[in-house]
């Protein structure tokens, strides 16, 4: 069985496409499993966003012009797949960005490519970690890029609701000067990893 919901969202600050924080918010909300969860992104997004689950393998939306992202919740018999495409509804809200406030508290290790949120308050526990990772990669790799996109999240589970006392990202590959992969530490368990990509 195949649902499809029509998902509202604003753009955030002066960005003209939607930003992966609140399509992964906007897209959780609309489930209610739990287990391991793989989010992957396409291509962005500017229009608002279809998003169509199914407890089938979707791979084949793939192929649809509109396709921009794919999820998977869960796992095994009962997992459920999930695709974003693009509809042809404009987006005709903004909301504010919160991104310098949520990464100014960080601090960052050079040497040990990571960087740290102690006792986060500020922002949602996935922008925390999306932002933190940011401002990683703005440290460690600015001859690579002045711009970086939230491309892939792999968790064990769905982030918690509420923050941890620490948050620690630690850079762990780059690929062709264009894809990285960070690990993710909430309060010093391992919860999985956030992938970045160069704008093309």
């Amino acid at each position: 069985m195949i649902q499809t919901y029509a998902l509202e969202l604003p753009f955030r600050g002066e960005r003209t496409y939607l930003h992966g924080t609140d399509l992964y918010q906007a897209a959780l909300a609309s489930t209610l499993l739990t287990g391991p969860l793989s989010l992957t992104f396409h291509s962005l997004l500017k229009n608002q966003p279809d998003l169509v689950c199914s407890t089938e393998s979707l791979r084949h939306m793939r192929e649809d012009p509109a396709f921009r992202a794919e999820l998977r919740l869960g796992s095994g018999t009962g997992a459920l797949h999930a695709v974003l495409l693009e509809s042809s509804r404009p987006i005709t809200e903004r909301k504010v960005c919160n991104e310098s406030d949520v990464a100014a508290p960080a601090v960052v290790d050079e040497a040990a490519r990571s960087a740290v949120l102690d006792a986060p308050t500020i922002g949602k526990p996935i922008e925390q970690i999306v932002f933190l990772n940011k401002h990683l990669h703005l440290r460690l790799l600015p001859q690579l890029s002045s711009k970086w996109l939230f491309a892939r999240l792999d968790l064990l589970a769905p982030i918690p609701v509420e923050s941890p006392k620490k948050i620690i990202i630690e850079l762990r590959q780059v690929l062709g000067n264009r894809f990285t992969r960070s690990e993710i530490f909430w309060d010093n368990t391992k919860v999985g990893s956030i992938s970045f990509s160069t704008p093309q």
